[in-house]
């Protein structure tokens, strides 16, 4: 979808993802909201951002924290440190380690959505 509307994914969409569920998404639904959890997941292939909730008992404030993912983003000023831990933490997340048949399942998943490695190490760098 992002590819047929000219968008070039960055390695930084998957730092935008962790920082949003690591902060504004675990204060306004789980700390404030009460949740269980809040997530967010971005689709590379589909270029979509996944928002979830876990044994939620608010659900219209959850939406509205969703509502003021973009806002929240927008007016952020991100020290140099915190963009750092970002970092770590989302590279800890790819590269963390699997089982054989999870990390055989994304092997099947990434060749059948044609993700090179270099693709992947490319992100990475990003």
């Amino acid at each position: 979808l992002y590819r047929d509307a000219g968008y070039q994914l960055s390695g930084a969409a998957y730092v935008v993802e962790k920082y949003l569920g690591n902060t504004w998404l675990w204060d306004r639904v789980r700390v404030v909201g009460g949740a269980y959890g809040g997530f967010c997941s971005f689709d590379s292939h589909s270029g979509m951002m996944t928002f979830m909730s876990y044994r939620d008992p608010n659900l219209l404030d959850t939406l509205e924290a969703y509502d003021g993912s973009a806002e929240f983003l927008r007016s952020l000023e991100l020290s140099k440190d915190d963009l750092t831990k970002a970092i770590i933490g989302t590279m800890g997340d790819i590269d963390a380690y699997q089982l054989p048949d999870a990390k055989g399942y994304s092997a099947l998943v990434r060749h059948l959505l044609g993700v090179t490695d270099e693709e992947r190490q490319t992100r990475r760098e990003q």
